[in-house]
């Protein structure tokens, strides 16, 4: 923070800039003003502005103006005093403008920090930086724009009367990021541009004023515009109060910068929207484009479907055919074997099967033919193709008891190493579930037994 950069004298806030000015091109103190100043603290008219009744003493070395303050007198250290520090940028901005207003106006009576009810008769605390009465022109420099209320900016509009004010802010509080400049835009919509000032300490001839002005660009993000950047030296004060650049009115320069930024954001809408129509016009043609080939592909599609529907039609009458025509050479091979079971003698040495494989056995009986399942028993020495079938087994139960003894004196004579059906020899086997008795004469011969 700054040391005390401010005193009361006569009712009235002298800030320590009020004793800086610019002669010939060089930035020095005003020996008249220092002089008085301290005349005045040696009179013990000089006051701490906090209300603490402090007496204060001017310091103004000529080998560093950075040393130039007001400090309590040595006497007056046991008072109590509450004054707010004030920020060293905050105290060098105020220097660098008081010297721009002394080389800009010659006016050698600027005052600085002027309450507002110097300039009208109400009690405020909101003040002027700086004020030339004699050119009615006023400076309200705000280090943060936190700073910049309503109510502030009303005040002192409202109390200027024929007073023009410039207001400067800090280059800090420039940008925006895209978002609506909330205060910097209350300052544009007084003053129709914002001045931002960068200092290097308290060197007039260092600092540099930029002006700009925020408008939203055609994507609806607002952005700042700089029209005017240079040492505020280059920038001169009208007589109407108006700051002015190259000779002209800041206010004009900006009026026309916005009307050229405004035709170039139309410009950019003008090219988008036909970039859109365009671009509207070919995803148009590319959606129409892609239903045409989507409705070639259905038709394919379709034409595919109905050709293999056609094949498998085709396909499916080749094969009810092929298997008619199995069925036909099926039934005229069993017809064929049916027939060769009436006319020849059969060889009881192997069973007798069908083209399909299935084994037949003659009823000793009745003497017909039929599948193996449509026998009570069947097979036996010399009798592999004979049996009794299930009619002749009820209609000839008596004669089959009889033969029971017959039965069992054949069993008794039974060789186990002879096949029962076909006389073969049985021999060890082995399968998937295991070993097992089997006949020598397989698959003619399918008789088996466990092991």
């Amino acid at each position: 923070m700054a040391q005390r950069t401010v005193c009361l004298c006569d009712g009235k806030y002298i800030g320590i800039e009020s004793i800086f000015t610019v002669v010939n091109g060089r930035q020095i103190n005003i020996p008249d003003k220092v002089e008085v100043l301290r005349e005045k603290s040696r009179r013990n008219e000089l006051f701490c502005p906090c209300g603490c009744g402090a007496n204060l003493i001017l310091v103004a070395g000529d080998r560093n103006l950075r040393e130039q303050h007001f400090r309590i007198k040595d006497l007056e250290l046991e008072k109590k005093c509450h004054l707010v520090s004030e920020g060293l940028e905050s105290v060098d901005s105020k220097i660098v403008l008081k010297c721009w207003l002394d080389d800009k106006l010659g006016d050698q009576d600027i005052e600085s920090r002027v309450p507002i009810h110097a300039v009208d008769d109400i009690n405020r605390k909101y003040e002027f930086t700086l004020l030339s009465r004699q050119n009615s022109v006023a400076v309200s420099y705000v280090h943060e724009r936190m700073n910049l209320s309503d109510e502030k900016l009303t005040i002192l509009e409202t109390n200027s009367k024929d007073i023009s004010i410039i207001y400067v802010v800090d280059e800090a509080n420039g940008g925006t990021g895209g978002q609506y400049p909330e205060r910097m835009m209350k300052i544009q919509f007084r003053q129709g541009y914002c001045l931002y000032l960068t200092i290097e300490g308290i060197d007039y001839y260092k600092a540099t004023l930029r002006a700009a002005f925020f408008a939203q660009n055609a994507d609806g993000f607002w952005c700042e515009t700089t029209f005017a950047n240079a040492p505020i030296s280059a920038y001169g004060i009208g007589k109407d109060g108006q700051v002015a650049f190259g000779g002209t009115p800041l206010s004009d320069i900006a009026f026309l910068e916005k009307g050229r930024f405004e035709s170039q954001q139309e410009i950019i809408k003008f090219q988008r929207e036909q970039e859109a129509r365009a671009r509207a016009e070919r995803i148009k043609k590319q959606r129409e484009e892609e239903a045409r080939k989507r409705e070639e592909r259905q038709r394919e599609l379709q034409r595919k479907m109905q050709e293999a529907e056609k094949r498998r039609a085709e396909q499916e009458e080749q094969l009810r055919k092929q298997q008619e025509d199995e069925k036909k050479a099926k039934r005229e091979q069993m017809e064929a074997f049916l027939e060769s079971l009436k006319n020849c003698k059969i060889d009881q040495s192997r069973q007798v099967r069908d083209p399909q494989g299935n084994r037949w056995i003659q009823c000793k009986y009745c003497g017909k033919w039929a599948l193996e399942s449509a026998f009570a028993s069947y097979g036996g020495r010399n009798e592999i193709n004979l049996g009794v079938c299930y009619d002749c087994q009820n209609q000839h139960s008596v004669t089959i008891e009889k033969s029971q003894p017959e039965v069992k004196e054949i069993r008794k004579k039974y060789d186990p190493h002879e096949c029962p059906e076909c006389g073969g020899k049985l021999i060890r086997k082995v399968g998937r579930f295991g070993t097992f008795i089997g006949c020598s004469n397989y698959p003619s011969c399918r008789y088996t037994r466990q092991n």
